[in-house]
C-alpha cells in the first residue's frame, strides 16, 4: 500500500536521528520530518489534520473513483467508456487482477494513515489550546470514521488498522475474520468520539479554525452515525441523530437547487444545505490533483466533470429508467421538476432549455430527443471540464430529512414522515401531497420514497447504497435489469468489488471477498 511507504519513510527518517554516528549526517529535510520533530505546536497540530482532508480530493476519493464506484454500479447511468475499468464496476464483471483497483484502496488508506498519525500524536502536542486539541481529534476520527465506512461498504471484509506501524507485521495487516460489522462498530466507535469533541459550527471558536468551513461538525458527525445504523436496518437506532441534525438548526434546503452545483464560490458558501463536502476549486494550476503529495501547484479539480460530460470523456450515460422516473411529475405550474434540469441535459423548449455547453443544441450537434448527465458537468456553459471547481456533496441536509423520514416511517410514524418528504418537493415546487402520504402504508410510503430519493439525489453516489440496502439485489433484480442492462451480468458476489489482486499479492495476511 502506498500508506505502508509513507510509515516506513517515517520509521526510517526516525531511525535515522537515533543511529547516526556522525552528527554531520544528520540532515533535517523540512518537507519529511519525523513526528517527534513535527508536532510540536498548535499550527503544525492543524496542518497534519488538514492533511487528512487532502485526500478527499484526490482519485481514490471524491476526484473521480468514489463518485464512479458509486454511481456506476446503480441503475441511474450506464457506462459506455472505453475503459474496462469503468466498464467492469458498472456490469459487475471486473476482474480483480485490474490494477486500477489499488486506485480507490490505496487512497482511503492514505487517509486512514494520516488520521492514525494525528490521532496518536495531538495529544502529546503541549503548545496548543484544549479546546483546539478536541476539535483537532474529532476532526481524526470522524475522517477516519468516513473512510472505513466507504471502505468496508465497498470490499467487505478490510483489515482495521488503528495505529502507525512500527516495524514486521504492522506492515502486513490481516482482515481474515472481519466482518463488516466489525467495521460498522469501529466507525461508530470512532463517530461517538467525534460526536463528543466537534462543534455545531466553527463561527463561534478560538483558535486557528476560527470561522473556516468545510471542517466536519458536529452536524457531519451525527448524521454519518445514523446512516452507518440506517445501514445495519437499525432504524430505531439511527433515529436520534438524524433527528439532532434535524433539531440543530444549523440547517436548511437551499431556495434553488441549482445552487447546489455550481462553482462559484460564493454561491456556495451561501448554501444552508451544505454538511460536509470535499472542496475542488476551478484553478487552473499546473499540477492535476489525481495523488500524491499536495503542492502548491495542485489545481484541485473535480475529475468527474470531464469523466461524466458528454464534451470530454463522455464515459456515462442516464439510463431511460433514469429519464424516465425524473419525468413522472410535473411542478405546480406544469413545468419539469427543476431536479430533472440541473440532473439531465436534454432539449426542454417548454422549460426554456434549448442549448449545450453554451451554444445551440442543434448546433452542438445534438439530436432533438438525445439526453445526458448534466450534474456536476459544464454542460451550461461550456466551461473547460479540467478546471471543474463543483464541490462533491458528501453529507447534504436533504440527504438527512429523507433518511430521518425512513427512520420516522419504519418506526411507526408515517404521518411525521411525510412532512419531511414534503419539505423536500416544496423546494421543487411540486404539488402539496402531505395528507396523500400520511395515509400511506409503510410499503407505499416506502415506494414514494424511492421516487422522491431519486428525484433528489440522483448522480450523487446514493442510489447503489440504497438498491443494496433495501435488498432490491436479492427481490427485485428483474426490475433493475430492466432499468439497466447492466445488471444482467450480476451475481450475488458481486455486491462487492474485489480486493486487488496485488495488494493480496503484497500482503499474505490478506485474504479476499466473495469478489476475488
Amino acid at each position: 500500500m502506498k500508506n505502508r511507504i509513507l510509515f516506513l519513510l517515517l520509521a526510517v527518517g526516525a531511525l535515522a536521528g537515533n543511529f547516526g554516528c556522525d552528527d554531520e549526517l544528520d540532515i533535517v529535510d523540512p518537507n519529511r520530518l519525523s513526528s517527534a520533530q513535527f508536532y510540536v505546536n498548535a499550527d503544525q497540530a492543524v496542518a497534519a489534520v488538514d492533511a487528512i482532508y487532502n485526500t478527499l480530493i484526490i482519485d481514490g476519493l471524491y476526484q473521480r473513483m468514489t463518485p464512479v464506484y458509486n454511481d456506476g454500479r446503480g441503475d441511474e447511468v450506464s457506462s459506455r467508456s472505453p475503459w474496462i475499468f469503468f466498464t467492469g464496476i458498472s456490469s459487475f464483471t471486473l476482474p480483480p487482477t485490474i490494477g486500477d483497483l489499488d486506485i480507490f484502496w490505496h487512497g482511503h488508506y492514505i487517509l486512514i494513515g494520516r488520521a492514525n498519525q494525528a490521532l496518536e500524536n495531538i495529544p502529546n502536542v503541549e503548545d496548543i489550546d484544549g479546546d483546539l486539541r478536541d476539535r483537532l481529534l474529532g476532526q481524526a476520527y470522524f475522517l477516519r470514521a468516513l473512510a472505513y465506512f466507504k471502505l468496508t461498504n465497498t470490499h467487505g471484509n478490510v483489515p482495521i488498522i488503528l495505529n502507525t506501524p512500527q516495524g514486521g507485521d504492522d506492515f502486513y495487516p490481516s482482515n481474515e475474520g472481519v466482518t463488516r460489522e466489525d467495521v460498522y462498530a469501529q466507525v461508530k466507535n470512532d463517530l461517538q468520539n467525534a460526536i463528543d469533541r466537534l462543534p455545531l459550527s466553527y463561527d463561534n471558536v478560538s483558535g486557528q479554525d476560527a470561522g473556516q468551513e468545510g471542517r466536519a461538525t458536529l452536524g457531519a458527525a451525527n448524521a454519518l452515525m445514523g446512516t452507518v445504523f440506517l445501514y445495519e436496518g437499525n432504524y430505531t437506532g439511527a433515529l436520534p441523530y438524524f433527528q439532532a441534525v434535524v433539531e440543530s438548526g444549523e440547517y436548511a434546503l437551499a431556495a434553488n437547487y441549482a445552487d447546489l452545483f455550481s462553482q462559484d464560490p460564493g454561491t456556495e458558501a451561501a448554501n444552508p444545505g451544505k454538511i460536509f463536502w470535499a472542496d475542488f476549486t476551478t484553478s487552473a494550476a499546473a499540477e492535476f490533483n489525481w495523488g500524491g503529495d499536495p503542492n502548491v501547484n495542485w489545481r484541485q479539480f473535480l475529475a468527474i466533470t470531464p469523466t461524466y460530460s458528454v464534451g470530454d470523456f463522455y464515459d456515462f450515460i442516464p439510463t431511460p429508467f433514469l429519464y424516465e422516473e425524473m419525468r413522472k411529475e410535473r411542478t405546480v405550474d406544469g413545468h419539469l421538476d427543476p431536479r430533472y434540469h440541473s440532473t439531465i441535459l436534454s432539449y426542454e423548449p417548454d422549460d426554456g432549455y434549448t442549448t449545450a455547453y453554451g451554444v445551440d443544441w442543434f448546433e452542438r450537434g445534438f439530436a432533438e430527443d438525445a439526453y445526458f448527465i448534466k450534474k456536476y458537468t459544464n454542460a451550461v456553459n461550456g466551461t473547460d471540464a479540467f478546471t471543474a471547481g463543483f464541490d462533491y456533496h458528501i453529507i447534504r441536509y436533504a440527504d438527512v430529512l429523507l433518511l430521518y423520514a425512513e427512520c420516522l416511517a419504519n418506526t411507526g410514524d408515517v404521518a411525521a414522515a411525510a412532512g419531511y418528504v414534503q419539505q423536500v418537493r416544496d423546494r421543487a415546487n411540486l404539488p402539496d401531497r402531505e395528507a396523500e402520504f400520511a395515509g400511506y402504508s409503510l410499503q407505499q410510503f416506502m415506494d414514494q420514497l424511492e421516487h422522491e430519493r431519486i428525484m433528489e439525489l440522483a448522480i450523487e453516489g446514493k442510489r447503489w447504497w440504497d438498491i443494496r440496502r433495501w435488498g432490491k439485489l436479492e427481490n427485485d433484480l428483474q426490475e433493475l435489469q430492466a432499468h439497466d442492462f447492466e445488471f444482467d451480468t450480476y451475481t450475488p458476489r458481486w455486491d462487492v468489488v474485489p480486493i486487488p489482486q496485488a495488494e493480496l499479492d503484497r500482503n499474505q495476511n490478506l485474504v479476499g471477498n466473495s469478489a476475488n
